[in-house]
């Protein structure tokens, strides 16, 4: 039992070290003497529990599709498809400042997505939620006519996307809550067809749809 308890905590500061090198270097710029030098581990036991780079990367992102799952689960609750997009982006953009592991998902798709799972293994969890709350909005008649919800996806995506490259650059990090609430107020209306996006919340429920600690 000790030696498993030894294994699982070496396996988590391995996954917690790489979260901060990846972001701060991204995955090129990292290599394997850095993240065992950064847990403080040798590198046959690095090899122990990641025999490659990529099973790394993979482990990595787990925890930021573990909240992404927790917050879909907890969306239920909320008062419409749209709402939820909505809140979940805030989320997303809130771990951009709490979770290195959603940083360096975020780092790792953006310079390696041409090669796959498991790079873009966040973006695809996000994107397949993403694609159930706006298949639940087009049900509901919260979509405007035409609007597709593969459309609806692509767009919250990449406003997410563009609001994460504010933050990689270091701009207006202090305001990015704020500068997402202002997008969607710009996108609401071509998205829902209405002038009016009243009983929304831009700033997210979050207190509605955050994942339990």
């Amino acid at each position: 039992m000790v030696r498993q308890q030894r294994a699982e905590l070496t396996r988590a500061r391995l996954i917690a070290s790489a979260a901060e090198l990846f972001d701060r270097n991204g995955f090129i710029g990292t290599n394997i003497d850095d993240i065992s030098r950064a847990a403080g581990v040798t590198k046959g036991a690095l090899y122990f529990h990641f025999p490659a780079k990529s099973d790394i990367v993979a482990a990595v992102q787990e925890p930021g599709r573990d909240l992404l799952r927790r917050a879909a689960a907890a969306s239920a609750g909320a008062a419409s498809g749209v709402q939820a997009m909505i809140d979940l982006s805030q989320l997303v953009a809130g771990w951009l400042r709490d979770e290195a592991a959603v940083r360096a998902s975020f780092r790792v798709a953006r310079e390696c997505a041409e090669q796959g799972r498991p790079f873009i293994d966040f973006f695809l969890e996000w994107q397949n939620i993403l694609h159930r709350l706006a298949s639940r909005a087009a049900a509901a008649g919260e979509l405007a006519e035409g609007v597709a919800v593969d459309g609806a996806v692509t767009v919250v995506l990449a406003l997410c996307m563009g609001i994460e490259m504010l933050w990689a650059s270091a701009m207006s990090r202090d305001k990015v809550a704020r500068t997402l609430a202002e997008s969607w107020a710009m996108i609401l209306p071509g998205l829902t067809g209405r002038a009016a996006i009243g009983g929304l919340d831009l700033t997210g429920s979050t207190a509605r749809i955050a994942p339990p600690d």
